[in-house]
């Protein structure tokens, strides 16, 4: 999902879609139409969003909006939809040969937006481009994650024979309909699910190469093959989908239209749903109370799978001192964070990979293994007595630091809460807040241009390892600049052990284990989402992780 995936409060997928990644599990507004309503003429439904799309080429998305609208125009090989997966442009499950290393996947006929067929040759496009130094690929760590062969290697800079070189990747069209897959071992338990995320989707090389620079910088400069189509993107202010006719099962497809407005206030946005410009919204604060007594029946809560957290720039003087991380850590009141401004079910956390997400070989929770409340980050007390030896190691006694965050109303609330947390609780520093357009954020912190960082995670696929590999060193989802040889040990280890899976769970565990104990984030909690849907609204599904789901969504008419 990334940067963070995305960024602060992942859990308002609408009206905040703000995440970084991911595809999901889920909770739907509602299965069926009540008393058998029929679905109205005008398929339309309208949204809110608290971010622009920063977006809409599948080698630069790294957040939630952008894989949102990527992953509603473009169909692959999977797709992910209510917690499953299905074949999508994949016929069915592929030919796997002796070793299992090889898997050949057979296409099913389907069409560009422009008429021409989607073939194999777009597949090992898409897929060598997301390696491909060239296109400057934002998110292709997922590439090696599904362990597609020499993908690793590609993408180390300090791998001299390999660096670059996209053509040696794994993958290779034998024909139109025929794609073949090679991996570096076994395949994942989340391998076919790993393969509906953007980072897999098609994208023909014809038309790419024609757009040149312009390609994916307009509605009007790139292609669809998926259930829809973007029909129009006014930067800033709003995008509309139309349904997609070309798609292999459009008649599947019951909306006709799915528009988003650019709303960056969360009141904005459910004063938009009370007077009924949008249908749906996500809500926190007092929000979620003042619907549930007007509108209970519309209020539907559910856990989620994003961690929310403070990136800590280790590469800076004072975050890259660990005694000063520690004082941050233990200088939050995570608990008054998530009843005092969130308000939405989130609750609080000091560990990594969420609870209730991914369950082991022996079918315990990862966190039933490791603390389920994570590590104490430590008394305010002990916040002080970090700082005090923090100073004496840095030889300071103030430290001014930049916190940089997205631009929306809640996060810069949140923005507050933990700059007066860490002044009040650490004498003598001080956080200047730097918020930004979400697109703007995003370049700060992949950068590393800030020493703490508002950030969330979403998860890519139902395994511990996407919320644990995007730490190892030089991994460019890792812009808090953590290193630990100790850690990437572990996870380089557990990817190699799909064969032995509790081995390799064995040190998944242990590489969070790790990582808490440097310190190098500081945890702050798991969101729980909190939406309010009309009730003409049916089969819209909000995944526990992933994008919002409207493949079966329709509309009955309004009482």
């Amino acid at each position: 999902m990334k940067k963070a995936k995305w960024s602060l409060v992942l859990s308002f997928i609408l009206a905040l879609s703000l995440v970084l990644s991911a595809c999901g599990s889920s909770g739907k507004s509602d299965s069926s139409s009540k008393g058998g309503a029929a679905a109205t003429k005008d398929q339309v439904l309208n949204f809110a969003s608290s971010a622009d799309i920063p977006s809409i080429d599948p080698t630069q998305a790294t957040d939630s909006t952008s894989i949102q609208v990527i992953t509603n125009t473009l169909s692959g090989l999977t797709r992910m939809h209510n917690n499953k997966m299905e074949w999508d442009l994949a016929t069915g499950a592929p030919k796997v040969s002796a070793d299992k290393k090889t898997v050949t996947f057979t296409l099913r006929d389907s069409k560009w937006s422009d008429g021409k067929p989607v073939t194999a040759h777009d597949f090992e496009y898409a897929w060598k481009r997301q390696v491909d130094p060239a296109a400057k690929p934002a998110y292709n760590f997922l590439i090696a994650a599904a362990g597609i062969k020499n993908a690793a290697k590609i993408e180390d800079s300090s791998n001299k024979k390999f660096y670059g070189k996209f053509n040696e990747l794994g993958v290779k069209a034998l024909d139109d309909k025929t794609l073949q897959v090679q991996l570096e071992q076994p395949a994942a338990p989340f391998f076919y699910s790993l393969l509906s995320q953007w980072v897999f989707l098609p994208q023909r090389a014809d038309f790419v190469k024609a757009q040149g620079k312009k390609y994916a910088t307009s509605a009007d400069t790139v292609l669809f093959n998926g259930p829809f189509t973007l029909a129009s993107w006014k930067k800033g202010q709003s995008w509309s989908f139309k349904k997609n006719k070309n798609y292999w099962n459009a008649k599947r497809i019951k909306l006709s239209e799915v528009n988003y407005s650019v709303s960056k206030d969360i009141a904005t946005s459910v004063n938009l749903y009370k007077t009924n410009k949008i249908d749906a919204v996500s809500l926190a604060q007092e929000f979620v109370a003042s619907l549930k007594a007007t509108n209970p029946k519309e209020v539907k809560s559910q856990p989620a799978s994003g961690m929310f957290f403070l990136y800590l720039n280790n590469k800076r003087k004072y975050t890259g001192n660990l005694n000063f991380r520690k004082a941050i850590n233990a200088a939050i009141d995570r608990q008054g964070l998530v009843d005092g401004i969130l308000k939405d079910g989130s609750f609080p956390s000091n560990y990594i990979v969420p609870k209730g997400f991914a369950a082991g070989p022996d079918g315990k929770d990862f966190r039933a293994s490791n603390p389920e409340k994570g590590w104490p980050a430590g008394t305010t007390a002990d916040a002080k007595k970090y700082w005090d030896a923090a100073k004496k190691e840095l030889g300071v006694s103030k430290v001014n630091l930049e916190l940089i965050s997205s631009d929306s109303t809640t996060t810069q609330q949140l923005d507050e809460y933990v700059a007066n947390q860490i002044k009040k609780n650490l004498p003598g520093v001080t956080v200047k807040i730097n918020a930004q357009p979400w697109a703007n954020y995003l370049k700060l912190n992949n950068a590393g241009q800030f020493d703490l960082a508002y950030s969330g995670w979403l998860p890519d696929y139902q395994d511990p390892m996407t919320f644990l590999d995007m730490w190892t060193t030089g991994n460019p989802m890792n812009s808090a600049f953590y290193s630990s040889k100790k850690f990437d040990s572990l996870i380089k280890a557990a990817q190699s052990e799909n064969a032995q899976p509790q081995k390799r769970w064995n040190n998944l565990l242990a590489a969070e284990k790790v990582m808490a104990n440097d310190y190098a984030i500081a945890p702050l909690y798991q969101e729980g989402s909190t939406v309010a849907v009309k009730p003409y609204v049916h089969n819209l599904y909000y995944p526990s992780y992933g994008p919002t789901d409207y493949l079966d969504a329709y509309v009955t008419a309004k009482k």
